[in-house]
């Protein structure tokens, strides 16, 4: 005899439930194990594949911003060194390298920056000489640093840049 949920005879169909299809033909119902596990399994996934790619993204930015920042603070060190003499000039051409790439979001201490002049050493700069400088700047792995406290760089970016010095 149906019962008052079962009164076509063929059952009514509950969500997240079927029908027992074992040998037994009965109006029992099993629950479904795989109800619901379409969503779990595509939060799961995407977290997995997400945030690996999230910290590359981040990691090419940084990447992207020394290298702007190189070539910017490789114009700055040649421009500093041309336009004030020697002594002053090579102090000069570090501390404004270093802050440029502070403006990037650099360390002081991932910055190395070359001095080079055409007559040789840069003691004493002459008109039309060419002062050509170099930077490099050292790239961390995002995070690292701030939870591990290891400095871990694996990519490091150089730039190169010449100025002529003034007759004047």
């Amino acid at each position: 005899m149906p019962s008052s949920s079962d009164r076509d005879g063929q059952g009514a169909r509950r969500p997240g439930w079927i029908r027992g299809t074992g040998d037994t033909a009965d109006s029992s119902y099993t629950h479904d194990a795989e109800s619901g596990s379409a969503t779990v399994e595509f939060l799961g996934l995407a977290l997995v594949l997400m945030i690996p790619l999230i910290y590359l993204m981040v990691f090419v930015s940084q990447v992207q911003a020394a290298a702007l920042g190189a070539v910017a603070a490789a114009e700055q060190a040649a421009q500093a060194t041309a336009a004030i003499d020697a002594a002053r000039g090579a102090r000069s051409a570090v501390a404004g390298a270093r802050l440029t790439l502070g403006d990037y979001g650099f360390d002081a201490h991932a910055v190395t920056v070359d001095l080079a002049c055409s007559d040789g050493g840069c003691g004493s700069l002459e008109p039309e000489e060419i002062v050509r400088s170099r930077v490099e700047v050292s790239v961390p792995l995002p995070l690292i640093h701030t939870l591990t406290g290891t400095d871990a760089s694996p990519v490091t970016i150089s730039a190169e840049a010449q100025q002529r010095v003034p007759r004047h």
